[in-house]
C-alpha cells in the first residue's frame, strides 16, 4: 500500500523519489524488512526541512506583531451608575472581611514579591518549564490537574480550558459559541469565583472586566463577547503560571517523575543518527574500523558486527529469490558460526540465551525474519558505542585510524601476557609450597624395624599427623583457587 500510494511511478501521492531509488525499493519489497523505506524517509526529511524552517520563521514574525482587538463600549445610565457604586461599596467590605487565603495558605491575590518567591523555590533544572510545556505533555498535564484538585483550586484550570474550547469553536457556528459563552458566564462569572474573594483577578482588574462587558445588566442577561472572555482567560492563566505552576514544579512528586527514565530509551536516538549508523555498517571500510574499535571493548562485540553484516547478506539472498537449499545453507552457516558454535562459548554474540534457543528451534523455517530479533538486539548493543567511535575518529584520517587501533590492540595483548606470566609465577610458587608441605607430611621409618602391619615397599613406613594433614589441605585449596582465577582471566 505504501509503495503503491507514495513511491510507485504512477502513485496517487508520488513524493518524487529518484527512479533508481524507486527501483531499489521495488526489488526489496518481497520480503519487506524494517529498513525498506529508509531511502524514501531520508529523502522526505531533507525535502521538508526547507519549508519547515520557513514556516517557523513566519510564525515567529507573526507572534511578534501586536494583535488589534475590536472593543465595544456602551454608555451607562444614571440609575446604573448608582447601582454600580452601591455594589462596589458592599463588595469592598466583603473583600476586607475575607482572609483571601485558599486551603493551602496561599494568598488569593499574590503580589509580585510572592510570585518571585514561588519561582525561587523551583529547582534550576525545571525553571524552563512553562504552561505550554504542560499542554504538550498530556501525562504531566494530568498530574497538574490532580495537583490542583488536591489543593482545592481546580477552578482556574477548568475556567481556562472552557474558554480555550470556546476560542476553538468556528466563528460561523454562532449558536454553539453563544451556548458556550452562556455556560462560561453562569459557571465562573459569579461571586463564588471570578467576582469573589478567591478571584484570579484583583479588584481593579475585576472592574475593568465589568466595564468591558457592559456592566452587570449585560453579564446577567446576555452572553459575553469573545474579547471579554479572552481578558478573563489572561487573568486565570496569569495565576496558573505565577502561583500554581511553580508550586507544582517544586513538588517532590514532580522531581521524582523526572528522574524516572525508561531503560529502553538509553540507546534510542534520532532517525538520522540511526540511518547514519546503518550506512556505516554497510560501508566495508567504516565497518572494519568500527569492528576493530569495539574489539577493544569486548570480543563478543567484534563478532556482533560480523553477525549483523552476515544477516544483511542473508536478507539480500532472500530478495534474490534463489533456491531454498542455498538459503537454508546460509541460515545454518550463521547459526553454526555465531549462535551454536562448536568453539566455546557456543553463543558468540551478545544476545539473550532464550533468543538464541528460539532461533535454533526455528532454523528449519525458511522465513526471512529468522534473525530479525537477534539483529535488532545486536544493533542496539553496537549503537551505544557509535558516538564514542565518532568522537575517536574526529581528529584522525582514515589511514591513521587502523594504525592507532592496531597499536591499542597490541598494547592490550602485551598487558594480557604480563598478567598471564604473573599468574603463572604465582602458580609455580604455590606448587613448590605444596610439594614441600606434602614431603614434610611423609616420614620414613628405620629399615630394621618390623611392625604388625609390616613394611611398605622400599622399606618406607607411612606416618600420619593431623596438623600436617590440615596444612596440606589448605595448600591444595589455595592452589585450586589460584588455578581457577588464572582460567577466568585467560577466558575473559
Amino acid at each position: 500500500y505504501l509503495f503503491a500510494t507514495y513511491v510507485a511511478p504512477s502513485a496517487t501521492f508520488d513524493i518524487g523519489l529518484q527512479q533508481e531509488k524507486k527501483k531499489e525499493i521495488y526489488m526489496k519489497i518481497q520480503p519487506p524488512f524494517e529498513d525498506l523505506f529508509d531511502t524514501a524517509e531520508e529523502y522526505i526529511l531533507l525535502l521538508l526541512l526547507e519549508p519547515w524552517t520557513m514556516m517557523v520563521k513566519s510564525d515567529q514574525l507573526a507572534y511578534r506583531k501586536v494583535e488589534l482587538v475590536e472593543e465595544i463600549r456602551q454608555l451607562d445610565s444614571t440609575y446604573f451608575r448608582k447601582l454600580q457604586a452601591l455594589h462596589k461599596e458592599t463588595f469592598y467590605k466583603k473583600a476586607e472581611e475575607s482572609t483571601g487565603d485558599i486551603a493551602t495558605g496561599i494568598p488569593s491575590h499574590p503580589d509580585l514579591s510572592k510570585q518571585t518567591e514561588y519561582w525561587n523555590n523551583v529547582p534550576a533544572e525545571y525553571k524552563h518549564f512553562n504552561f505550554n510545556d504542560l499542554l504538550n505533555n498530556k501525562l504531566e498535564f494530568e498530574h497538574f490537574r490532580q495537583f490542583l484538585e488536591a489543593h482545592s483550586s481546580s477552578m482556574d484550570l477548568m475556567c481556562w480550558t472552557d474558554i480555550e474550547q470556546f476560542r476553538r469553536i468556528n466563528y460561523k457556528d454562532r449558536k454553539q459559541r453563544e451556548a458556550k459563552s452562556v455556560h462560561i458566564k453562569n459557571k465562573y462569572l459569579n461571586k463564588k469565583y471570578f467576582f469573589g474573594p478567591n478571584s484570579p483577578a484583583s479588584l481593579k482588574q475585576q472592574d475593568q472586566i465589568m466595564q468591558l462587558s457592559g456592566g452587570w445588566g449585560k453579564i446577567l442577561h446576555e452572553h459575553l463577547d469573545a474579547s471579554v472572555l479572552i481578558e478573563i482567560q489572561k487573568h486565570v492563566l496569569n495565576r496558573l503560571e505565577k502561583v500554581w505552576l511553580p508550586l507544582f514544579l517544586a513538588s517532590e512528586q514532580f522531581a521524582a517523575r523526572q528522574k524516572i527514565k525508561p531503560v529502553e530509551s538509553k540507546w534510542i536516538s534520532s532517525s538520522s543518527e540511526i540511518i547514519a549508523f546503518r550506512k556505516a555498517l554497510l560501508n566495508p571500510i567504516t565497518a572494519r574500523q568500527f569492528q576493530r574499535f569495539v574489539a577493544l571493548k569486548g570480543d563478543l562485540l567484534e563478532n556482533g558486527v560480523l553477525f549483523w553484516q552476515e544477516v544483511q547478506k542473508y536478507k539480500d539472498l532472500c530478495h534474490s529469490h534463489c533456491e531454498q537449499s542455498i538459503i537454508h545453507k546460509k541460515i545454518m552457516t550463521i547459526i553454526n558460526c555465531f549462535i551454536n558454535s562448536s568453539i566455546p562459548p557456543a553463543l558468540q554474540i551478545d544476545i539473550p540465551q532464550e533468543q538464541a534457543q528460539k532461533i535454533i528451534e526455528h532454523r528449519k523455517e525458511l522465513g526471512p525474519y529468522v534473525f530479525r530479533e537477534a539483529q535488532m538486539t545486536i544493533f542496539g548493543v553496537l549503537f551505544k558505542y557509535w558516538p564514542q567511535f565518532c568522537e575517536f575518529r574526529r581528529n584522525l584520517t582514515d589511514e591513521k585510524i587502523m594504525s592507532v587501533l592496531e597499536r591499542r590492540q597490541e598494547y592490550n595483548k602485551q598487558k594480557k601476557k604480563l598478567v598471564v606470566a604473573e599468574d603463572e609465577k604465582h602458580v609455580k610458587e604455590g606448587l613448590k609450597q605444596y610439594a614441600s608441605a606434602s614431603g614434610s607430611a611423609i616420614k620414613t621409618g628405620p629399615l630394621g624395624s618390623e611392625t604388625v602391619l609390616g613394611l611398605q615397599p622400599y622399606g618406607r613406613q607411612p606416618t600420619w599427623c593431623y596438623s600436617k594433614y590440615i596444612e596440606a589441605l589448605e595448600q591444595e585449596r589455595l592452589l585450586l583457587k589460584i588455578q581457577e582465577e588464572l582460567e577466568k582471566r585467560l577466558f575473559a
